[in-house]
């Protein structure tokens, strides 16, 4: 028989009386202390974001699983992870996997990276179980796609937008909290774009009056728990309580810890990039409004099919990839500064020989500027003027490569252009300046 029956609701104890009177004198409702270490933690957000490698403007989405066939992990293939790394830009949004640590130890920690190896070289974040990173991303988190799991419903408790990815209603119990969540959280539709979902999720989640009495429905105690638990155990062991007053721990800040290897070559990316002329757009536009250029990557080892979020991509991808796919049938080479090759000395080397239906061989410059060289001879130079935090070489490549193609500029040796580079909605903006070679 147990000691105690700890309780995180007074809800919990009405239906303790229910199923099992006898035991209600055992029971003790002590609150819920890992949510009232998530409420302490929401106040160290920045520091968790930044310890997990957001940028700035970044939006993080937490896709929670429990264990089991019913959960998000247990679907074929890992589908909705997969589909989070598939549609979400990257330069706008990180996705981290929030794994049960049963289903770790079930199928052991090699079998659980291998698994999920082509979604970590995706750039997905994937927190070792034995650390409490899951709780730093929580507070660090802008979105959240979950199931029957209780990270799920701390995440709800916690106010973050989220959508159920998975949801088995009958490994819940009846009336409890996490029914009602099942019931309240919409299901991810995969007839609509994931973004879309999560949007309208932050638009009317959180005024929603039934979300809200959920979120009062996990913990009748809130902030207490360190408090209550701290008494019953002392009262348990007959002993006196110590004088200084019990605390909730902060969640510590997340530490690096087994990554995915990094990779010698470059990520193959789908690519959308939208051309807006500007007022001086004009052969010898120096300075001004030169228009703007919104590129939005995509992983292209993620993608299933041609989806409307892909619609007029163009295909960058680095020549040495091992995985011929991407070279062969890429719109844009990539080829970093660490390759040792010179603009000048593309043209008729062996890159144009392996892969002639290429348009544009893209070589890095210092800065995370490059030179792109056309096949049609056009050579353009792209330098940022002002370089984001997210700004890399291969979105200049990437933003040359839709600039030559819109033709807005007569493209003759010396004529120039400042264009304003955005990451799609990424808040901050980045400005390239195109010089024809």
């Amino acid at each position: 028989m147990p000691a105690a029956i700890v309780l995180s609701h007074e809800e919990q104890l009405r239906r303790l009386a229910d199923g099992c009177p006898e035991a209600v004198p055992r029971a003790v409702v002590a609150g819920d202390p890992c949510l009232d270490q998530l409420r302490a933690g929401m106040s160290f957000r920045a520091a968790y974001r930044r310890a997990l490698g957001l940028l700035p403007g970044q939006r993080l989405v937490v896709v929670s699983s429990t264990w089991g066939r019913d959960s998000v992990l247990g679907a074929p293939g890992a589908e909705v992870l997969r589909r989070a790394l598939a549609e979400l830009p990257a330069d706008e949004f990180r996705v981290l996997a929030a794994v049960h640590p049963n289903a770790w130890y079930g199928h052991g920690a090699w079998q659980i990276r291998h698994w999920l190896a082509p979604l970590t070289e995706s750039g997905m974040l994937l927190p070792a179980p034995e650390t409490e990173t899951w709780k730093a991303a929580l507070c660090a988190a802008d979105f959240l796609v979950g199931d029957h799991g209780s990270l799920t419903l701390y995440g709800t408790a916690l106010g973050i937008p989220g959508v159920l990815g998975a949801f088995n209603d009958a490994a819940v119990a009846p009336g409890s909290p996490m029914d009602r969540l099942g019931r309240l959280l919409p299901r991810l539709s995969r007839a609509v774009p994931l973004l879309p979902q999560l949007l309208r999720a932050a638009r009317t989640q959180p005024d929603d009056p039934e979300l809200a009495a959920l979120r009062q429905g996990v913990s009748s105690a809130p902030g207490e728990s360190a408090r209550r638990l701290r008494r019953l155990f002392y009262t348990w062991l007959k002993l006196p309580e110590p004088a200084h007053p019990a605390a909730t721990r902060a969640i510590p800040v997340p530490s690096p810890g087994p990554a995915a290897p990094r990779l010698p070559h470059l990520s193959a990316a789908l690519v959308t990039a939208t051309t807006t002329v500007g007022e001086a757009a004009g052969e010898d536009a120096e300075s001004g409004d030169g228009g703007t250029i919104r590129v939005q990557r995509f992983p292209a080892s993620a993608q299933r099919a041609q989806s409307r979020h892909l619609a007029g991509a163009h295909l960058a991808a680095d020549p040495d990839d091992p995985d011929p796919r991407w070279p062969r049938s890429a719109d844009v080479l990539l080829v970093p500064a660490e390759r040792g090759l010179l603009p000048d000395e593309v043209s008729g080397s062996s890159l144009t020989r392996r892969f002639p239906g290429c348009g544009a061989v893209a070589v890095e410059e210092s800065g995370h500027g490059c030179t792109a060289l056309f096949d049609d001879g056009i050579r353009l130079r792209a330098r940022w003027a002002e370089r984001p935090a997210w700004a890399s070489f291969a979105v200049a490549a990437s933003a040359a490569y839709a600039w030559v193609r819109s033709g807005p500029v007569p493209l003759r040796p010396g004529a120039r252009a400042r264009v304003t580079v955005r990451a799609g909605d990424h808040p901050e903006a980045g400005l390239v300046e195109f010089t024809v070679r």
